[in-house]
């Protein structure tokens, strides 16, 4: 039987033959003790060693990894690096997920249960105690969570700072949805509403504000874009002499391409013509407050133009409501659902058909024609 000693394993751990010797005294190292004259030593089959150190010491090394917040945070910026260049799941994630991620991690680590041993940070048992911290009915944002806590611990298992058993034991605090999705569209009056709205000057508005709020609008209800593939948007990206929208690296990193309806190219070239001149690539601009110069548009600054037009209006709309309420609208008018599936950037037509939002008025309008 092939055996090692104290020193051989103390050299292939990095660590004192003293703190060797302290684990094979209370037994926590397999080991057999060879007597001589006077006294003895400890021996460590070499077979049962390997398997410890699989099973123990990796373990164990693993927990104070993840039991020291701050080499979690410095682990931080890698796994970003990872995600943007695509080395944790094979292909790089959009900027939008990768800024979510990072938020909620960033919770998860902010909000950790006090603790007084050395207890790993990122754990079945905390990540259960911070999702039952949060209200029932938010779904989303117990969901984010989770979806970015399993993301970093994909890249601390890539990095052999943790074993898969980890992500297995995460799997079971999945949030399940306890009440349906909120699905929030408009009708094509409603819509028409929106955007005649967005085109009104209301102060401190500049005209340059009306005629951003109201492209972006039209954009968004006439072509289905997300509002992060809107914000991206390049001058390069808008075709108007053969009206079409080049949608450059959406979600999934896929490109496509949308047309450019009479309506939204009138609204379009308005826009064009009005935009200050800017040193950045971005379609979309507006202008900092704090610089006083243009700057690339963002989701976050989209997000508070179309709440601030919503609070005018006696019906309810989001970002995300704009693009049901293109696919909703175009299926209503007649449009072939595979277009419509290919226009909002989908690779299975049953998401599509997820999007299609009939209300009962529209229903009883309907069967009045038949």
């Amino acid at each position: 039987m092939e055996t090692l000693s104290i020193a051989d394993i103390a050299a292939d751990l990095n660590v004192t033959e003293r703190y060797v010797r302290k684990l094979a005294k209370v037994k926590e190292i397999p080991t057999i003790t060879k007597p001589f004259k006077g006294g003895y030593s400890y021996l460590v089959p070499l077979k049962l060693y390997l398997e410890w150190k699989e099973n123990r010491y990796t373990k164990t090394k693993e927990n104070g990894h993840l039991s020291n917040l701050n080499f979690l945070h410095e682990q931080k910026e890698e796994w970003i690096r990872w995600c943007k260049n695509g080395m944790l799941i094979g292909r790089p994630l959009a900027n939008h997920t990768i800024e979510t991620n990072l938020r909620y991690v960033n919770y998860y680590l902010e909000h950790i249960p006090r603790r007084y041993n050395k207890s790993p940070i990122i754990s079945l048992d905390n990540l259960r105690e911070i999702l039952g911290a949060i209200d029932h009915t938010s779904f989303s944002k117990k969901d984010n969570i989770y979806k970015a806590i399993r993301s970093f611990t994909r890249y601390l298992i890539a990095q052999k700072l943790a074993t898969e058993s980890l992500l297995s034991d995460l799997k079971q605090a999945k949030p399940k949805r306890l009440y349906p999705a909120k699905k929030i569209h408009c009708t094509q009056e409603q819509f028409e509403k929106l955007l005649e709205e967005a085109s009104k000057k209301v102060n401190p508005q500049t005209d340059y504000d009306v005629l951003l709020n109201s492209a972006t609008i039209a954009t968004i209800g006439f072509t289905g874009l997300r509002a992060s593939e809107l914000c991206n948007l390049r001058m390069q990206d808008v075709d108007l002499i053969n009206r079409k929208l080049f949608v450059y690296l959406g979600k999934g990193k896929k490109n496509r391409v949308v047309g450019i309806c009479n309506r939204l190219y009138d609204h379009l070239v308005k826009y064009l013509e009005a935009r200050p001149k800017a040193n950045v690539e971005n379609f979309f601009v507006t202008i900092s407050s704090s610089i006083d110069k243009p700057v690339a548009f963002n989701r976050d600054v989209l997000l508070h133009k179309v709440k601030r037009l919503v609070k005018r209006l006696d019906f309810d709309i989001n970002l995300h409501g704009l693009r049901r309420t293109f696919a909703t609208v175009a299926a209503n008018s007649g449009k072939p659902i595979n277009i419509i599936s290919l226009a909002l950037g989908h690779s299975d037509l049953k998401t599509t058909q997820g999007y299609l939002m009939t209300t009962q008025d529209e229903v009883i309008e309907a069967m009045k024609r038949w």
